[in-house]
């Protein structure tokens, strides 16, 4: 053979073996089905059309099932507010692990499927699901949710909720492969520049997302740091976001797309 043609067979079969690596990536993780907890940021905000599809991008990228179950003013632990506690994610985590709804029915006056997000929550069938992201820490930050210590594994700090949720989930489905994801940069609820300004208890939302790093490896799973990595910044969030929190259609994509690269880089 000569030295034409014996390139043109090895560009032939790196090719070859490019496309079965490219699908072999794709569909890999079509076995189980992949769960985004979160907040309005996951659930979609108004005024977008494509907002909430951010869990959907990361089931198409990565060729299975997604379930969004992002929850409007969920914190990690519990809330400001008592009447969000039933869908803070600790207490989220209880009735998944006892198949429980009581607090969640009795928050919705017995009608469970006027909420989207918990009708899919309730009916995903955790046995099954194989990859979950956690996507906590901006309303945490929005409402002053105290931070707390690394041994916490209580409701009432963060860190403690993250602690509680996350060893529960560890323990009652041990099939899963967790990952928390925190929040990228937003607007303070004054409408500042979180990089510069805390919030009312004086705590910047880096150290939120700093806390998340910090859990994360104490519970030996990965997190993905949005506030470092997506890219959104004081420049050019309006095109990530169309009221400095929650995502436009490009934010919601860009998002997805952030996410399945970072599950590949974990699998």
């Amino acid at each position: 053979m000569n030295r034409r043609g014996l390139l043109i067979n090895l560009g032939l079969v790196a090719l070859t073996a490019g496309v079965t690596y490219a699908v072999s990536r794709r569909t890999r993780f079509s076995s189980g089905y992949y769960v985004q907890f979160g907040t309005s940021v996951t659930a979609g905000g108004t005024g977008t059309k494509y907002g909430h599809i951010t869990p959907t991008v990361v089931g198409d990228q990565l060729g299975m099932p997604a379930v969004n179950v992002g929850f409007p003013g969920s914190c990690a632990g519990l809330h400001q507010l008592p009447e969000l506690n039933p869908f803070s994610l600790c207490n989220l985590v209880d009735a998944v692990a006892s198949d429980d709804w009581t607090q969640q029915d009795a928050a919705l006056g017995g009608q469970l499927t006027s909420s989207k997000s918990l009708f899919h929550l309730r009916t995903a069938g955790f046995p099954k699901v194989t990859l979950v992201g956690l996507e906590y820490g901006t309303n945490d930050f929005q409402y002053n949710r105290p931070i707390g210590n690394d041994d916490d594994c209580c409701k009432e700090t963060f860190k403690g909720a993250l602690n509680y949720s996350v060893q529960k989930l560890s323990a009652t489905f041990p099939q899963l492969r967790l990952f928390l994801i925190t929040p990228s940069w937003l607007r303070t609820p004054s409408g500042e520049d979180s990089d510069r300004h805390p919030n009312e208890g004086g705590v910047y939302l880096r150290q939120y997302v700093d806390a998340m790093i910090r859990i994360a490896e104490l519970n030996h799973i990965p997190c993905l740091d949005l506030w470092r990595t997506l890219g959104m910044n004081r420049h050019n969030q309006t095109t990530f976001t169309g009221d400095g929190v929650h995502p436009t259609d490009f934010g919601a994509v860009r998002r997805g797309q952030v996410i399945a690269s970072f599950i590949r880089s974990i699998s």
